[in-house]
C-alpha cells in the first residue's frame, strides 16, 4: 500500500474552523492550569509527529517560530519490530508561521479518533491531555469548536480523516494514543479541574508526575496490549507487517 502522502495532509484542512484561535485566545497553543506548572513548560505544547511526518515536515522547513529542536522518542515491541515519535515543542498561541506548516495534531485538534483495526472511527477523545480532566467539557471547554461545534468537527473529521486511516501505521498509532490516554486517565481518576487552590496544587504535582516518570506506562501490562495492537491492525491488513 502507498504511503501516507503527507504534501496532501498538509494541504489539507481536516476541521473547518478558520482563525477559530480568535474565538478563544489560541487555547489549544496552551495548557490549561499550565501556568502552576512547577516543572513541564508553562507555555508551550507538545505535539507528535511520526517519523515520515516529521521528515516531511523538515522539508518544507518547518515552523519558523519553534526554535527548539525536536526530540525523538524510539519504542521497540516485542518482536522487534520499532517506530519513532518525534515531539515538538511549540509556545506559538495560535500563531505559527507559517501556518499551513502545522503539524497533523494540530490539524485534528481538539479531537483524534478511537480506531478499531480497519480503521473505522468508533468515537472520539480530546487530543491534548489536559483536556481529559476537564468537568462537563461540552459546556465548560475554552476551545469554542468544543463548546459550540462538536457534532460539526467530529462529523467533519469523520469524513475527512478516511484517506488516512486506510494506513495501517496511522492506525497502529490512534490506537496507542487511545490506550495511552485510557492509562492517563484511568491514574488520575481522583482528580478534576474543579479544584481549590490546594487541590490545584495536587492534581498539578501528580500530573507533572505521572507524565515524566511515565508511571502509566511502564509496566508488562501495557507493553503487551501494545504488541497486541500491532498483531490485530497486521491481521486486519492481510497479515503484512507494516513497521
Amino acid at each position: 500500500m502507498p504511503p501516507v502522502n503527507w504534501e496532501e495532509v498538509y494541504n489539507s484542512e481536516f476541521v473547518n474552523a478558520p482563525e477559530c484561535w480568535k474565538t478563544c485566545g489560541g487555547y489549544c497553543c496552551k495548557n490549561f492550569y499550565g501556568e502552576h506548572f512547577n516543572i513541564l513548560d508553562k507555555n508551550g505544547v507538545a505535539l507528535p509527529l511520526l517519523a515520515t511526518e516529521y521528515e516531511y515536515y523538515k522539508s518544507i522547513g518547518g515552523i519558523e517560530n519553534i526554535t527548539e529542536p525536536a526530540k525523538k522518542r524510539t519504542f521497540t515491541l516485542s518482536n522487534g519490530k520499532s517506530f519513532s515519535i518525534y515531539i515538538l515543542s511549540c509556545s506559538c498561541s495560535g500563531l505559527c508561521n507559517p501556518h499551513n506548516a502545522r503539524p497533523l495534531i494540530c490539524r485534528i485538534y481538539p479531537y483524534f479518533p478511537l480506531v478499531d483495526a480497519y480503521g473505522m472511527i468508533e468515537g472520539f477523545e480530546y487530543s491534548a491531555l489536559m483536556d481529559l480532566f476537564y468537568r462537563d467539557p461540552d459546556n465548560n471547554h475554552k476551545c469554542t469548536l468544543v463548546r459550540e461545534q462538536a457534532k460539526k468537527v467530529k462529523d467533519e473529521l469523520t469524513v475527512n480523516l478516511q484517506s488516512l486511516l486506510s494506513d495501517p501505521e496511522v492506525v497502529f498509532i490512534f490506537m496507542c494514543l487511545k490506550e495511552l490516554v485510557s492509562r492517563l486517565k484511568n491514574k488520575m481518576s481522583d482528580f478534576i479541574d474543579d479544584l481549590d487552590d490546594e487541590g490545584k496544587k495536587r492534581f498539578i504535582a501528580k500530573y507533572e508526575w505521572m507524565i515524566l516518570s511515565g508511571k502509566p506506562w511502564s509496566d508488562k501490562a501495557f507493553s503487551e496490549r501494545i504488541d497486541a495492537i500491532y498483531e490485530e491492525v497486521k491481521q486486519a491488513n492481510g497479515n503484512v507487517d507494516f513497521l
